[in-house]
C-alpha cells in the first residue's frame, strides 16, 4: 500500500466513512473515487480539507504500539484507549491516581510513565514547560545507558518540537539530531516512522521550510523502505500544510513544486490533476 489513494481508502475505511460522508462539501463523491483508485492527484487544498475530515491532525503523537506502564495488563490496555482515543485530559487523571507508581517497576516503565505524562501536557493548552520537565524525568529515567531506544529517540524528538514551539532553536536543532544519530543503523520498529515526522515539525515550527520538507521526504522513504505505511498520510497530509504555508508566504524554494509535491510519491504512472 504504497499509492495516495489505497492510503486515503484504507483511512476512511477504518474511520467507518462512506466515500458520500467524505467527500460531502469538499469534491463530489466520483472524485473521491477516482482518487482513491489512483486516477487522480488532489491539488493540496484537496487533499487538506480530506484529511481533516478523516481526522487527521498532524499535531497528535501518534504510535504504532504503545509502551507498557507496569505488568498489568488492564492497566496498560486502559492507557493505550484513552492514548488512542485522544482522551487526554482523562488520560492525565487516570496517571495521577496516588497507586499509580506503586505499579512501575522498572526504569523503562517508568520512561514510558514520564513520556504519557509529558504529551497529556503537551496537549492539554500546550503547557510546553510542564512537558519539557516530564520528558528530561522520561530521559533521566534511563540512567546512564547511552543506548538510545526506540522509546528514547521518541522522548528526544518530543522534546526538540517543545523546544521549537517555544523558539529555542539551537536546542531544538540539537535533540532533532539527536534522535536521528545512526537512525537507518538500528533495528527497525514501527514507532520509529514517527522521529522524522516530529523532526519536521519542529523545523516547520522555526519556520525552516526547506529542511521541514526534506524531513517528511525522509521520514516518507523510511517508511516505504521498511514495508510500513504508519504515518504515510500524516506525513502527505504535513507536507500539503509546508507546501500551502510557503505559498501563503511567497518562500520560494527550487525543490518545491506548487501541486506536483508528492509525484515522488505517487509514482509511475502520469495523473490527471483535479480542482
Amino acid at each position: 500500500m504504497d499509492n495516495l489513494g489505497d492510503i486515503l481508502k484504507e483511512t476512511r475505511q477504518r474511520r467507518q466513512l462512506s466515500q458520500l460522508e467524505t467527500a460531502e462539501n469538499i469534491c463530489s463523491q466520483s472524485t473521491l473515487s477516482e482518487i482513491e483508485h489512483n486516477k487522480y492527484i488532489p491539488n493540496t487544498q484537496l487533499l487538506i480539507s480530506l484529511c481533516q475530515r478523516l481526522s487527521i491532525n498532524f499535531d497528535d503523537l501518534l504510535l504504532a504500539q504503545n509502551f507498557s506502564i507496569c505488568k498489568d495488563r488492564y492497566f496498560n490496555q486502559k492507557v493505550r484507549s484513552l492514548y488512542n482515543s485522544r482522551n487526554y485530559q482523562l488520560l492525565k487523571s487516570y496517571l495521577n491516581r496516588p497507586t499509580v507508581t506503586e505499579l512501575v517497576e522498572t526504569s523503562k516503565q517508568m520512561q514510558a510513565y514520564y513520556f504519557y505524562l509529558a504529551v497529556c501536557d503537551l496537549h492539554l493548552e500546550h503547557n510546553f514547560d510542564s512537558s519539557k520537565e516530564f520528558l528530561k524525568l522520561s530521559l533521566a529515567s534511563t540512567g546512564h545507558s547511552r543506548k538510545q531506544t526506540t522509546l528514547t529517540r521518541i522522548c528526544n524528538i518530543t522534546l526538540a518540537y517543545v523546544y521549537a514551539k517555544q523558539g529555542l532553536r539551537t536546542s531544538a536543532i540539537k535533540q532533532i539530531n539527536v534522535a536521528l544519530r545512526n537512525l537507518d543503523q538500528i533495528t527497525y520498529d514501527e514507532n520509529l516512522n514517527i522521529i522524522y515526522f516530529v523532526a519536521a515539525l519542529s523545523y516547520l515550527a522555526l519556520n525552516k521550510y526547506d529542511l521541514a520538507i526534506k524531513m517528511v521526504e525522509r521520514g516518507i522513504n523510511f517508511t516505504r523502505k521498511n514495508n510500513s505505511h504508519f504515518m504515510l498520510l500524516d506525513s502527505i497530509y504535513l507536507m500539503a500544510h509546508i507546501t500551502e504555508k510557503i505559498q501563503d508566504s511567497c518562500h520560494k524554494l527550487e525543490n518545491v513544486k506548487k501541486y506536483d509535491i508528492f509525484n515522488d510519491f505517487i509514482h509511475e504512472r502520469p495523473y490527471a490533476k483535479v480542482n
